[in-house]
């Protein structure tokens, strides 16, 4: 794999030794930094894998960066993965529920949550009931985006949090979703908040 964008495009991301692990495409890859702008943003991705979603954000000059995985080998792949792009990105060896748990005790807060579930497991209602549950963790104005295979969707809202929008590229869908507690529930979502769009955003992703 390589990075499709930023300062480091073309770098090779090494692969986890996990033949279960599903890795976001390179074309979704930079779909979704083409409409997420995340420069000095704090990022938090769940389901890390070997770490390529969050170096995408690197590379595209995020600022603090969290990956949270649950397999010791998995995350010792991201951290040989981010030693190529020296970032100090904090990565957290536990399962998403307890990860979550912990952070939001630690009032953390961040600008964009990325969440890639394995498919056909029945973590993507988890991961989705997980983040609703911990919603304290968005910042205002902050968003959230769930990966997912196009037959198994995420809900379209929780008590907490509300999609805006969902996005295909082949059997792959991304969904996004900002607080519900926000002032962008007022209707003006699509003019303020569609997400938070690079310039230049190329509708041709859209699917």
């Amino acid at each position: 794999m390589k990075i499709t964008g930023g300062k480091f495009k073309k770098t090779i991301i090494s692969s986890v030794s996990d033949t279960r692990t599903r890795y976001t495409p390179a074309i979704v890859r930079e779909a979704l930094y083409d409409i997420i702008d995340v420069e000095g943003k704090s990022v938090l991705e769940l389901f890390g894998g070997s770490g390529v979603v969050s170096a995408e954000a690197i590379s595209r000059s995020a600022g603090q960066i969290t990956i949270v995985e649950i397999s010791r080998s998995s995350c010792a792949t991201i951290r040989k993965n981010l030693s190529k792009l020296h970032h100090p990105a904090k990565i957290i060896n536990l399962d998403f529920r307890i990860a979550l748990r912990r952070l939001s005790k630690k009032c953390n807060e961040y600008d964009f949550i990325f969440a890639d579930p394995p498919f056909e497991t029945g973590l993507l209602l988890e991961a989705f009931n997980e983040i609703d549950r911990h919603f304290e963790l968005i910042k205002s104005e902050g968003i959230v985006v769930i990966e997912s295979f196009e037959k198994e969707l995420p809900p379209e809202s929780g008590k907490n949090i509300v999609l805006h929008s969902r996005r295909k590229y082949g059997d792959v869908v991304l969904s996004f979703y900002s607080s519900s507690h926000d002032e962008y529930q007022s209707g003006n979502y699509k003019d303020k908040y569609r997400p938070p769009y690079n310039e230049g955003y190329d509708a041709k992703y859209d699917r």
